[in-house]
């Protein structure tokens, strides 16, 4: 089976404590690993996350995760 192998960069963002601003906190290239020619979203299962995009874009996924 061959993969899918579209990208998408993911950006985890967290809130700095004490103002309004978000900083992120780390950047992940996340990869479809769904078999080539799949129909709908794209997913990357290793980080839990899907995006739509075109042959060939490499869209930015915003993800805020505030700390526990």
């Amino acid at each position: 089976m061959t993969e899918c192998g579209s990208k998408a960069v993911l950006i985890v963002t967290a809130a700095l404590e004490g103002t309004a601003t978000n900083v992120a906190r780390r950047r992940v290239e996340l990869t479809c690993r769904l078999p080539q020619g799949h129909a709908g979203e794209h997913r990357d299962s290793e980080e839990n996350e899907s995006w739509l995009a075109a042959p060939g874009e490499v869209p930015m996924i915003l993800r805020h995760e505030d700390e526990a």
